[in-house]
């Protein structure tokens, strides 16, 4: 009776260890999403390196108020609302810029900035919303212009605060500008207005659509109250091609733009990449509703991170916009955030700015992380062979990533394992993939028993014909006997 009661408690403490249905394990960067949009268990594919204060940076003011950050070649550039912190990849100060001297030689104080931007010639851009002005810095710190509010027809009245910005390798200077719902505002390299960039249309939901349908000419009057959602940031990949967030709670938040503003971003068998899928409706005290992105990067092999406000999480995705790890969360223990306002990649690291800690916290690769990495890097330069030994790496580590079983399958595609193939790419619900090796099975099958099975129907028939006279023939002599 006593081994009875003792293995029952055993087991009641066991399933009460076990996470319910969709409930998110707290271990930060510890679970991910299947192509089905569950919550599944996953290793963490980045620890925390070292966190940064104002202490470890000599010759930074301060770490408070940061609002922006980006990382161009061997050089980190860390903005304050008061301060441009330039640093080298490994966090040494190079420069300070809190001040800098107008065109009059008055010395002005660095107030208000909200992004920073570096161009391909080293040149810095930060943008001060509330002035409503881009500040251009030549790559040792001196002002070289003011870009001033642009010129745009029927806007005149129309607030401009820059918040964000990026500039392309033609020194075309991309705005995200609050309040301008026409899009992010494109600007020539002189400063001067170029056009609105990819705008985002107005969306309906079937129960708006209904009402647009009964609704009086006054009522229809107030749709200019509807108004297009607006981005949050941006960031432009090696590619050329620009990578922005959008503040909405319907639809993709984040996009890939082309030269023509149109969203090319292929999300292939997989929910949209839109940070966390399950989420809580309502309650007091804790997020709710879908992740809102402010903050995007990318690296050189397509590899592209947002950071979700909401939840203080940074979600890293794959070209094709699969998901690939989760990285934080919110709380004050190692790993987590209390308030993030940028992420962006050093190299492979990850660097996090938290406005409210004060702090910049570096995040590296776990050896689970490196192989992801490693295996996206050689999917990404179509070496699908090298790309597998890195999958199968990353499977040791965590057997719930479905994309490694994809990536396996494909390198077996190419390689012309086609059996084989089919089977790793419906573990990991590559619907596109798996329907092109079916067409390869099924073009082998058919070559290889095409011929021996016609032969095989000719002599069934040819012998089913002999039968028949056969017969016919024996019926006839048994009839003239």
């Amino acid at each position: 009776m006593k081994r009875l009661k003792f293995a029952l408690i055993l087991l009641m403490c066991l399933f009460a260890a076990l996470p319910a249905h969709g409930e998110q394990v707290r271990e930060p960067g510890s679970y991910q999403y299947s192509p089905y949009g569950e919550p599944v268990t996953a290793v963490p594919a980045y620890t925390l390196k070292r966190s940064f204060y104002a202490a470890d940076l000599p010759g930074a003011r301060s770490l408070s108020n940061l609002r922006d950050a980006h990382v161009a070649g061997d050089r980190i550039y860390v903005l304050r609302d008061e301060e441009l912190i330039i640093l080298t990849s490994g966090f040494r100060v190079l420069k300070s810029i809190s001040a800098y001297t107008d065109a009059q030689g008055n010395e002005v104080k660095l107030t208000g900035a909200s992004g920073v931007t570096v161009d391909r010639n080293g040149g810095i851009y930060v943008s001060r919303a509330d002035a409503g002005e881009i500040l251009h810095f030549e790559p040792d710190g001196n002002l070289l212009r003011v870009i001033g509010r642009p010129d745009i027809k029927g806007f005149e009245n129309v607030a401009y605060k820059p918040i964000k910005l990026a500039v392309d390798d033609a020194m075309r200077i991309y705005v995200v500008a609050q309040g301008m719902y026409e899009g992010m505002v494109e600007l020539n390299p002189d400063g001067s207005f170029s056009r609105f960039f990819g705008v985002n249309k107005v969306t309906f939901s079937f129960a708006q659509y209904i009402w647009r349908i009964f609704a009086t000419r006054e009522q229809l009057q107030r749709q200019q109250l509807w108004l297009p959602t607006d981005f949050t940031n941006i960031a432009i990949d090696d590619r050329g091609f620009i990578y922005a967030t959008i503040q909405d709670e319907k639809g993709q938040i984040i996009k890939r733009l082309n030269a023509k503003g149109e969203n090319i971003l292929r999300v292939v068998d997989a929910p949209d990449p839109n940070g966390d899928l399950w989420f809580n409706e309502s309650g007091v005290g804790i997020p709710v509703g879908p992740s809102v992105f402010i903050a995007v990067d990318t690296n050189p092999y397509g590899v592209f991170i947002c950071l979700d406000q909401k939840r203080s999480r940074v979600f890293g995705y794959n070209e094709d916009g699969r998901l690939l790890y989760i990285i934080g969360g919110p709380g004050q223990r190692e790993g987590q955030f209390r308030n993030p306002v940028d992420a962006d990649f050093v190299g492979d690291d990850i660097m996090v700015l938290d406005a409210l800690s004060q702090s910049i916290d570096l995040y590296s690769p776990t050896a689970y992380g490196r192989a992801i990495h490693d295996a996206v890097r050689h999917q990404y330069t179509f070496d699908y062979d090298q790309a597998s030994t890195f999958w199968r790496e990353a499977l040791a580590y965590n057997h719930n990533f479905t994309l490694a079983y994809s990536g396996i399958g494909r390198s077996l595609l190419r390689a012309g394992q086609y059996d084989e193939a089919m089977e790793y790419l419906k573990m990991g619900e590559d619907r596109e993939y798996y329907s092109k090796a079916f067409e390869k099975v099924r073009n082998r099958d058919l070559k290889e028993w095409f011929v021996p099975g016609m032969i095989a129907l000719i002599a069934l028939i040819i012998l089913s014909k002999t039968v028949k006279y056969i017969r016919k023939r024996r019926k006839e002599k048994e009839g003239v006997a």
